[in-house]
């Protein structure tokens, strides 16, 4: 009876742990990883931990290491010493904690998210002895989920989701002494960004401006791998969204011009666009309009980021919008489209483009001789910098063919930029009630208030008023933070995906107004592995069969394939890989490409599909219909 016991118990524990860890096919159990979940891991599991190892200055360590694993090291250092450290990760996220002699955290840091990036940390010694370096694991992104074999047609703002994962992987620890030894602000600033200078790296531009003269400005790393051109403050970067301040700019200057005004039906100025509802400028520029987002619908149409897109085919794309995400006025919802639309009104009530309009009025009398939006691809421009990711294990080019403007596409220098900043507290441009315009945030029909402005977004960091905004294209990186009380500018410009902009301007900032940091640090704890896709469980109530087809939007001109393959759903088209299909709830399935994010599908009274709605991050119910013989003929 024991021995029965004992093999039934067995056969049950087989039986949870393979439905907890398999994906059944249709029409079984089918399942999909709809929410991550990552936990730490508790005092009962066992966690692998190597012995101190010593470090010395200069020399690699290579190691191996899971999830469950936490490597530590012990360093000597001398009080006052300025230490940085390296971590390559090779398929796994590392957080780094620095332990002091007496046993306090003087530093824990998990910048890089992604699994194949370089987590850097510096700390200075505050007393001499032994300092501990201790390495855990975390969840971070990977690009190679397997899953989604598009993951690289679409990046940046669009916000792929990428797969997270932590079970393991490689890395190289090497910890190194400054070439400077300068304990200046400035002297700390450059060592923030000397780790970019690293020989055959893509790297960063970094200017900082102060009562309207610049302070500090420097490059890092190579602006062309290929060629070995370094990245100085001269050298030319696609800033990505940090472009949009513009188009804000000359949107309100033709305001306070009395040429057009923020609260105009965009209607008045875009008789072709299709959706009828009342929205103004303001709204427009807000992000409260509700337009589909531009690069998302793009995706669905079957574009891919490294095309040639050009200013013509997106307001194309946009025009043939049918429907709103939500009534404008109602929501916020951050879409490109909007800022496209902006540069189409300026050019239809100025008869220039905003190329052309911006060097006449902003860059030329601000002396920004290498700032233009570049809207031709074809164009060249010495010495700028070109694009790469470095995320996948290797470091790749990052082509980027854009030939639009207004949401995206101006370039710049971190030297000519610093010009423009001070111009939101003393303007050489336009005059105090433009910039006021600029810096007034928006808000939503029923008075709440937005933290968006116009081009720009207003807010505090650590309780200092600032106007900032980021910017992300292929592997370009870009940051602005303006402190207007301290009159105090920092731009930071960067061609390498994985390099974290946005923290580095915080962290001058921190440095050069002597920033409080905000909480103590606490030592990171290894994190359980993320659950992949197929770990949570759905039954589907209906057949495989019951999808199949072939699905058609007229909006954006575009077909798509459902289709069945042993016992799995996939979802065609000509211009990408094929999209697993994952069921989440009844009729509903979710792709493992990011613009499939929430597909419902629809029923006629006889229980056939007759089609179904896709909803993601940009785009909100778009119909597309399931083709038949009959209304194939009317299509």
């Amino acid at each position: 009876m024991k021995r029965k016991t004992r093999f039934f118990g067995i056969a049950l524990l087989i039986v949870i742990f393979c439905f907890n860890h398999f994906a059944f096919p249709f029409p079984h159990v089918y399942s999909d990883r709809h929410h991550e979940r990552v936990t730490s891991i508790g005092s009962n599991t066992s966690l692998a931990q190597n012995l101190d190892s010593a470090l010395s200055f200069g020399k690699e360590v290579s190691e191996s290491i899971q999830y469950n694993d936490e490597h530590a090291y012990t360093l000597e250092a001398n009080a006052g010493q300025y230490v940085d450290i390296e971590v390559v990760q090779r398929g796994t996220n590392i957080g780094v904690t620095v332990f002091a002699p007496d046993g306090t955290v003087v530093a824990a840091e998990d910048v890089q998210k992604h699994v194949h990036a370089v987590e850097r940390l510096s700390f200075e010694a505050g007393q001499g002895g032994t300092y501990r370096i201790k390495l855990s694991p975390q969840p971070g992104f990977s690009i190679q989920t397997g899953l989604d074999a598009n993951a690289f047609i679409w990046d940046g703002e669009r916000r792929v989701p990428y797969e997270m994962a932590n079970d393991g992987g490689e890395y190289t620890l090497t910890v190194s002494r400054p070439s400077t030894s300068d304990s200046s602000k400035l002297g700390q600033i450059d060592r923030l960004f000397r780790p970019y200078a690293t020989a055959g790296s893509a790297g960063v531009a970094v200017g900082i401006v102060k009562d309207g003269a610049m302070l500090f400005s420097r490059g890092y790393g190579l602006a062309n791998l290929e060629y070995g051109i370094p990245v100085s403050p001269h050298t030319p970067f696609h800033i990505a969204s940090v472009s949009k301040q513009f188009a804000g700019y000359a949107i309100a200057a033709l305001h306070d011009a009395g040429k057009l005004s923020l609260d105009d039906d965009i209607h008045q100025y875009l008789p072709e666009l299709k959706t009828p509802e009342r929205t103004t400028i303001r709204q427009l520029l807000n992000h409260t309009s509700g337009i589909r987002d531009q690069w998302v619908v793009a995706a669905l149409a079957g574009w891919r980021m490294d095309d040639v897109i050009t200013q013509e085919q997106l307001l194309g794309l946009i025009f043939s919008q049918e429907a709103l995400n939500f009534p404008p006025g109602t929501a916020y919802q951050y879409s490109n489209s909007n800022y496209t639309l902006a540069a189409e009104i300026v050019r239809r009530v100025t008869g220039r483009t905003l190329r052309e309009w911006t060097t006449a009025e902003v860059f030329e009398p601000l002396g920004m001789r290498n700032t233009f939006f570049y809207d031709d691809h074809e164009e060249i421009l010495p010495q700028r910098a070109y694009s790469y990711d470095d995320r996948s294990g290797t470091v790749k080019k990052s082509v980027l063919s854009f030939a639009n403007y207004g949401a995206t596409s101006l370039f710049t220098t971190v030297h000519d930029f610093v010009k423009w900043m001070p111009n939101f507290r003393h303007p050489s441009v336009g005059n105090a009630r433009i910039f006021e315009l600029m810096t007034t945030r928006g808000k939503l029909n029923d008075g709440t208030r937005l933290s968006y402005a116009l081009g720009v977004a207003v807010g505090q960091y650590k309780g200092l008023p600032t106007i900032d905004h980021s910017g992300v294209d292929a592997g370009y990186r870009s940051f602005m933070l303006y402190f207007p009380e301290q009159d105090v500018g920092i731009i930071v410009l960067s061609n390498l995906a994985s390099c974290n902009t946005v923290d580095l301007a915080r962290r001058t900032a921190d440095i050069l107004l002597d920033l409080p940091t905000e909480r103590k640090p606490e030592a990171l704890k290894p994190q359980a592995p993320a659950q992949p896709y197929g770990t949570m469980a759905y039954e589907p109530t209906a057949l495989a069969s019951d999808y199949t087809g072939v699905y058609y939007c007229p909006e954006i001109q575009t077909e798509y394939r459902i289709s069945e393959r042993e016992g799995q759903l996939y979802l065609s088209h000509k211009r990408f890989s094929d999209v697993r299909l994952l069921p989440t709830a009844a009729d509903r399935l979710k792709g493992t490409y990011w613009i499939f994010d929430d597909m419902e599908f629809s029923r006629n009274r006889r229980g056939e599909v007759t089609g179904f709605t896709v909803s993601n991050r940009g785009v909100t119910r778009m119909e597309f219909t399931k083709l038949t013989e009959e209304n194939t003929k009317t299509r």
